[in-house]
């Protein structure tokens, strides 16, 4: 079993060379050859072309991407993080065309370890809020309000300088 130290690596290679830097080898490295993407963009894919399919769909919906991991946790052969990714839409994204607004998207996800490599992921992530921002134009107002969910500073919302 990897130790808390090697699944964190992992982890953050995964979200590094693959989430922000669109490297697709990271997904053959890294995950088993029956690996389940629960709760992702296509339940049905196995292995490690559905997180492929993943990367794809982030790398065509947004530019500009950069994924931080702000708490990872780790259990024996379970881990968990929690991330924002940070991103430009150029591109269609839950059925919204490009917005060109800067987005923050927001998950937690638990992983299943197999050795060093993850056999399962499940997501919790919160599209909801990122595609009520997308769909609103990112103006504040109602429950789009600074420092609320899809409000300026707040989860989903536009970065500030």
């Amino acid at each position: 079993m990897a130790s808390a130290e090697r699944q964190r690596e992992i982890v953050e290679e995964i979200f590094r060379e693959g989430l922000t830097g669109g490297d697709l080898s990271v997904a053959d490295k890294h995950l088993t050859e029956d690996f389940r993407n629960n709760g992702s963009h296509d339940d049905s894919m196995r292995g490690p072309e559905a997180f492929k399919h993943t990367i794809r769909i982030q790398q065509s919906a947004f530019s500009d991407i950069k994924y931080e991991i702000l708490d990872f946790i780790s259990q024996g052969d379970r881990a968990a993080a929690r991330w924002v990714m940070y991103g430009r839409h150029t591109g269609p994204f839950l059925g919204v065309p490009p917005t060109n607004l800067e987005v923050e998207h927001n998950a937690i996800i638990w992983f299943r370890f197999e050795g060093d490599k993850i056999a399962e992921r499940w997501g919790i992530v919160d599209n909801f809020t990122t595609h009520r921002f997308l769909t609103s134009g990112g103006k504040p107002g109602g429950p789009l309000t600074p420092g609320g969910p899809g409000g300026p500073g707040g989860p989903g919302g536009p970065r500030q300088a």
